[in-house]
């Protein structure tokens, strides 16, 4: 349950990977980003995709990770979250899709998404998560009627739907699993390594992939 935080341990031991240890993995792609998707960092600059489920162990250790490298970076890259809720493995994986979706058509996705890998362990096993993230929601100051009613909605169930169609038909089978300029990337075990490995495919003048 806990190897994601594992990994991120494991840089103190091996130090800083080759960028090489991160080539992409020749033949995975996945769709270039769109309106839709939840944006971060500069427009036109090459694009890291990260495919995320909210209860995941794993993506919960790598977010401080992905927050540090994107803050950096954000003049540099572009940077897009995708719902990949593992609701056959976590009970609640899609209620808190649905509910960042939900408070991001309310102009606070992100910090809906901070709020739910930050305590995630406060509501990972609760038997009915929905009135703790309606919680968030009023912390959030988002009208929270509104929220609930768009996490029931049609729109953002299929908004959640097709960010997992669109990792499934890229062969993404485990989260967090990222993208740099459309094809895979070996999940970095550290800040320096995430560095590194941004730095070495930067310096490749990659294609850019965004499209509208």
């Amino acid at each position: 349950m806990w190897a994601g935080a594992v990994l991120i341990v494991l840089i103190a031991v091996f130090g800083i990977y080759k960028a090489a240890t991160y080539d992409s993995t020749a033949g995975l792609t996945v769709s270039a980003i769109s309106s839709t998707d939840w944006t971060k960092g500069t427009p036109g600059k090459p694009v890291l995709i990260e495919y995320s489920d909210f209860q995941c162990p794993a993506c919960a250790a790598y977010y401080p990770v992905v927050k540090q490298v994107v803050s950096e970076y954000s003049g540099r890259i572009q940077f897009s979250y995708r719902h990949f809720p593992l609701y056959e493995l976590h009970k609640n994986a899609l209620e808190s899709s649905y509910a960042a979706q939900a408070s991001g058509k309310q102009g606070k996705f992100w910090e809906m998404h901070d709020k739910l890998f930050e305590r995630q362990k406060d509501w990972s096993d609760l038997d009915d998560p929905k009135p703790t993230f309606e919680q968030y929601a009023k912390e959030l100051g988002l009208n929270v009627d509104t929220f609930k009613k768009d996490s029931a909605s049609t729109e953002v169930r299929d908004a959640v739907a097709q960010s997992r169609a669109s990792g499934e038909a890229a062969d993404v089978g485990g989260t967090p699993s990222f993208f740099f300029n459309g094809k895979r990337l070996q999940n970095p075990p550290g800040l320096e390594a995430f560095r590194a490995a941004l730095d070495y495919y930067l310096s490749q003048s990659p294609v850019q992939t965004t499209s509208k």
